[in-house]
């Protein structure tokens, strides 16, 4: 990731903290636990990214593609939709799939995505905890039903970051924090299959695995 791309990421979550969610793009080792699932996969598959950033988590995502895989990319933030567009997936692999009609982006608001069932991997940089109850109940909520039957969906959380926030933050903002780190917990509980513990990243990251099938207990609940 170049020094200019990560700028333009600061700037973003300046204007827009609770959108961006983060201070600096993905490490490429935690872009690699994301993308995980989809590295250890065979055959051809679609694969939608949601909250792409500058691009960390894409370029992992395109050294994996194959020739019958296909990519949507979904951002919201225009600036960042913009480095997207003109530069990550106008470069290598993903140039050339986007050129063959396999690689898109989409500029929006993952709420709004219509895919019942299209997608075996949903590998997501949105930072659910920045957002109210209802909000993420409706991201997870298309998430869900975009996903194919056994398919797997990845995002990750910091470390320690849920715990502290519930202790720390007062107010409203507060309570609203806690109800989805709540409702975020149930979830785990519920369809989390997996999880990996990435130190190298800034800060510290936990990249987690869901599939929307109920489970007697989560595989891991790190």
């Amino acid at each position: 990731m170049s020094l200019a791309h990560t700028v333009k990421f600061f700037q973003q979550y300046v204007k827009a903290p609770y959108v961006v969610g983060a201070i600096a793009p993905s490490s490429r080792h935690l872009a690699a636990a994301l993308v995980q699932p989809f590295a250890e996969a065979s055959g051809p598959a679609n694969v939608l990214e949601i909250g792409a950033g500058t691009g960390a988590v894409t370029r992992a995502i395109g050294d994996l593609l194959g020739p019958q895989d296909n990519l949507d990319v979904c951002e919201i933030q225009p600036a960042l939709a913009d480095i997207l567009d003109q530069q990550v997936l106008n470069a290598g692999k993903l140039a050339i799939a986007r050129r063959e009609g396999r690689v898109q982006l989409i500029r929006g608001s993952v709420e709004n995505l219509d895919a019942q069932n299209k997608y075996d991997f949903i590998i997501s940089g949105l930072p659910l905890t920045a957002f109210d109850l209802e909000t993420v109940q409706r991201i997870l909520a298309v998430i869900a039903e975009s996903l194919k039957p056994g398919g797997v969906f990845s995002y990750f959380e910091y470390v320690g970051l849920r715990k502290m926030a519930c202790k720390l933050v007062r107010g409203s903002r507060g309570r609203a924090f806690r109800a989805v780190s709540q409702h975020m917990d149930q979830q785990i509980a519920k369809y989390q299959v997996g999880a990996k513990r990435v130190w190298k990243n800034a800060p510290p990251a936990t990249g987690r695995y869901w599939t929307f099938e109920p489970l007697t207990a989560a595989t891991q609940s790190d």
